[in-house]
């Protein structure tokens, strides 16, 4: 090398060490900031949450005084039933499994009568002419609508539903009172090529409930149907707890049946309001004393899933509770996960709800939330 080349070397490396140097700062100050940010986005979530069964779905919890859990999960034979159990996890029960009463194919969506004494189930038919996979819980096809006591010794039909495609059925509901139902009943099967007719078309169903003296045979009659934005997709999750208002989730004048938002009407059909404005919602379910309604979303899901939120009933201080899809939180659940059905302990501090861990087979884990 001479002298010249030896010259430029020098230069070079003399220039480039300065110019790291210059930018040293600036680097450090990048880092600093990226720390900051990362520590702003991991909040302490307002709940403790606990893995309650491995497989389950739907969820009920007795308030009338037996502090009881109906759940519903997948048995060796690939169906449906409901078990009983106690919030400690003990006492587990199957309600419905090889019942002589019941058809005995998918049994979910328990829902507790006011007495305690009865449970509301969704019972997929004997025979039909689709598969199993549509009669899954939260798909609801060739199902009806049945009733059963919580000592298994009575079990009745309450609505049938006709046994073909476009027919189905979701989540039945008593009031609070216990002499009314309402549930949500499919009148269109789903259609891919339609936007808005993805999920089919459904309606909100409500009926008069009483037992027939003195053989206690339950009786629906007077049903109504409520379409309050036309056709598009219905999930009704039952009544407000003082019985006034029905709440749902809905696609109504969205442009795709996935844009579905939080609403109530009163029960009789009128005063539509909705209660949130942006992004995915569904399963919404009211603390007992009706203080507060906790619904499921995707807003600030980074993974693709949904959370439960908690708002006031008349849809203000919205407020995250779960951060299930948030891969730096430390309830991150390792994937996206959609939060499901849920119902309130009679203290109202905690719920239980189902978790889907896939919207195709509707497998999913139950889990316990504690509110801080």
């Amino acid at each position: 090398m001479n002298n010249r080349q030896i010259i430029i070397f020098i230069t070079f490396i003399s220039k480039f060490i300065r110019m790291k140097f210059m930018f040293l700062p600036f680097v450090m100050m990048l880092t600093i900031l990226a720390s900051c940010k990362k520590d702003t986005v991991i909040p302490t979530p307002p709940t403790s949450v606990t893995v309650f069964r491995d497989h389950g779905l739907d969820v009920g919890w007795d308030w009338s005084g037996s502090n009881r859990i109906a759940y519903s999960a997948k048995g060796t034979d690939a169906y449906y039933d409901i078990h009983l159990v106690n919030p400690d996890g003990t006492n587990d029960v199957c309600l419905t499994c090889d019942h002589p009463l019941l058809p005995n194919r998918h049994i979910a969506c328990p829902y507790w009568h006011p007495s305690g004494k009865w449970i509301m189930m969704v019972v997929e038919k004997a025979s039909h002419p689709g598969s199993s996979t549509d009669a899954l819980p939260g798909f609801g096809a060739y199902c009806d609508i049945w009733m059963m006591s919580t000592d298994a010794t009575k079990a009745y039909k309450l609505v049938d539903i006709p046994n073909d495609y476009d027919h189905g059925v979701i989540a039945p509901r008593f009031s609070p009172d216990g002499k009314h139902i309402a549930w949500t009943d499919r009148k269109l099967a789903p259609d891919v090529l339609s936007a808005t007719q993805t999920l089919g078309y459904w309606t909100i169903k409500m009926a008069d409930f009483a037992f027939t003296a003195p053989d206690s045979i339950p009786v629906v009659s007077n049903i109504r149907t409520f379409e309050p934005g036309g056709s598009a997709f219905y999930e009704c999750y039952g009544f407000s707890p003082d019985g006034g208002k029905l709440i749902f989730c809905s696609s109504i004048n969205q442009v795709s049946a996935w844009d579905e938002h939080i609403y109530t009407i009163d029960t009789a059909g009128n005063n539509l309001t909705k209660l949130t404005e942006t992004d995915y919602n569904e399963h919404a379910f009211y603390k007992p004393d009706g203080s507060k309604i906790v619904w499921m979303t995707n807003t600030q899901a980074t993974k693709g899933g949904t959370d439960w939120w908690m708002m006031n009933p008349d849809g203000s201080n919205k407020t995250r509770l779960t951060f299930f899809n948030e891969p730096d939180n430390a309830q991150y659940a390792g994937n996206a996960v959609w939060a499901g059905l849920g119902c309130f302990s009679p203290q109202g501090n905690r719920f239980i709800g189902g978790r889907q861990l896939s919207l195709v087979t509707q497998e999913g884990e139950i889990v316990m939330v504690v509110i801080l």
